[in-house]
């Protein structure tokens, strides 16, 4: 797979890189845009025939960004649904971020490196137990580590 990242048999993708996958899960995107409506999105989410539209933190902002809101498209139903995360005290987060993005530039390169390094320390041990933002920040702290803005800086 030359982009996207996989979990639990879904295929995550960021907008930018759409045009670099296969025409299969391109095409599935792109209907679940049409379908959509006005869905605000920076990645996607392909499994099977649901495609999630997930708009999340900026990349560039944030080192594990927040789910702030998906619009879920099922494209064999046409079935739609939108939720609002952008108010939740413990939000979903995303991890390995630079999996996500086609493009190899100085900022994903030092993404890799924040990834690379949290998982010398075994940081993404039991990865199912992170995918919030408060256990995350504690497994963080409890290895003396914080996140100020995109950076992971010791405290």
């Amino acid at each position: 797979m030359a982009v996207g990242k996989l979990v639990r048999g879904a295929l995550y993708v960021h907008r930018e890189a759409v045009t670099a996958l296969g025409d299969n899960a391109r095409s599935k995107i792109l209907r679940a845009i049409e379908m959509s409506g006005d869905a605000r999105w920076n990645v996607a989410r392909i499994q099977g025939d649901v495609v999630a539209l997930l708009e999340y933190e900026d990349f560039g902002e944030a080192a594990f960004p927040r789910l702030i809101t998906s619009t879920r498209v099922d494209l064999a139903t046409g079935a739609r649904k939108a939720m609002d995360f952008s108010r939740t005290s413990n939000p979903l987060i995303l991890h390995r971020k630079e999996q996500l993005v086609a493009r190899r530039d100085a900022q994903t390169a030092r993404w890799v490196e924040t990834t690379q390094r949290l998982v010398r320390m075994g940081l993404f041990r039991d990865s199912a137990a992170i995918g919030r933002q408060k256990a995350w920040t504690a497994r963080l702290a409890a290895a003396g580590l914080a996140v100020i803005g995109d950076e992971i800086v010791v405290k």
